[in-house]
C-alpha cells in the first residue's frame, strides 16, 4: 500500500463516495466506521438541474443511476455549507465538476483558504481523453491536495502514469458507466452501482498500483470483507456509495 502524502493523511481509511451523502457531514446519517474524510456531492461552477429522464434501473448485481448530477452551483453551496464545513469534525473533500481548466481553476481559487476543506476531488468525465484529463488535473493544483477521480474501468490508461509527476496527491477509482433499456425501447446511460462490480474494482486496484499514487477504491463495496480485500490489494482508502442508502455494511 502507498501511504497518503502530507496533506492527505487520513485518520481512517473509510469515507463516502461523492453523491452519496449530500454536501455537508451529518453525524445522524449511518456510517459503518469512523470516517477519514467526507466527500461532498459533485459541485459545478453554475447550477445544474436534474436530468429530465432521471431514473434508477435495477439489474442483477446492482443498478444504473441517471441523475444529471444536479447541484445548486459552487457559490450557492458555499453560502449554504461553508460554515458547516468549518465546524465539521471530519475533513471535507470537495468534489468538483468542470467543463474546462479555466472554469476549474476559478472554482479552486474560491475554495482555497476555506477552513475545513482538506482536499479537492476532481471528477474526470468518462469521455475525456488523457490530455484533457491532465489539463484539468493541472488546473486544480494549488494550495489544496488534489485527488483525481476516474471510472475504474479506465485504470489501465497510460496517461495516469503522469499524474504523480504532475503533483496530484491521489487517485479515486469510482463507479463506471453503462447503458440499459427502458420499456419504451430507449437506452438510458448512467453510473453503475452495486456489489456485482466488486471483482472489477479489485482488478482495477491491482492494475493502478503501478502509478505510484495513493489509491482510493470507490465502487462496488457492499461487504466488509470486500473493503478489506481492496485495502489488502493496495488501496489506501475506500469509498462507500449505494450501500449507505440501505444501511450498515454486510459482514
Amino acid at each position: 500500500m502507498i501511504l497518503p502524502p502530507p496533506g492527505l493523511e487520513l485518520a481512517s481509511p473509510w469515507m463516502n463516495a461523492a453523491g452519496s451523502m449530500g454536501f455537508v457531514p451529518d453525524s445522524r446519517l449511518p456510517f459503518p466506521h469512523p470516517m477519514g474524510a467526507f466527500v461532498t456531492n459533485p459541485i459545478s461552477r453554475k447550477p445544474r438541474t436534474p436530468a429530465e429522464n432521471r431514473t434508477c434501473i435495477p439489474y442483477p448485481g446492482g443498478c444504473l443511476l441517471h441523475t444529471g448530477l444536479p447541484n445548486p452551483g459552487l457559490r450557492a453551496v458555499l453560502r449554504q455549507a461553508g460554515v458547516r464545513w468549518a465546524r465539521a469534525d471530519v475533513p471535507v473533500w470537495v468534489h468538483l465538476l468542470a467543463d474546462s481548466p479555466a472554469e476549474l481553476a476559478e472554482m479552486v481559487r474560491a475554495l482555497e483558504g476555506l477552513e475545513g476543506v482538506a482536499a479537492l476531488e476532481v471528477g474526470i468525465a468518462p469521455t475525456a481523453n488523457g490530455e484533457d484529463a491532465l489539463a484539468l488535473a493541472s488546473a486544480a493544483l494549488g494550495e489544496l491536495p488534489v485527488v483525481v477521480q476516474i471510472p475504474f474501468d479506465r485504470a489501465d490508461e497510460p496517461w495516469l502514469d503522469r499524474l504523480a509527476a504532475l503533483g496530484v496527491s491521489g487517485l479515486t477509482l469510482g463507479a463506471p458507466r453503462g447503458s440499459l433499456p427502458v420499456p419504451d425501447g430507449r437506452l438510458v446511460s448512467g453510473r453503475l452501482l452495486g456489489p456485482g462490480l466488486f471483482p472489477q474494482v479489485l482488478a482495477a486496484v491491482r492494475s493502478a498500483r503501478r502509478i505510484n499514487l495513493p489509491l482510493i477504491a470507490g465502487a462496488g463495496l457492499f461487504q466488509q470483507a470486500h473493503a478489506e480485500a481492496v485495502l489488502a490489494a493496495g488501496a489506501a482508502a475506500v469509498q462507500l456509495d449505494a450501500v449507505l442508502w440501505r444501511g450498515w455494511m454486510e459482514g
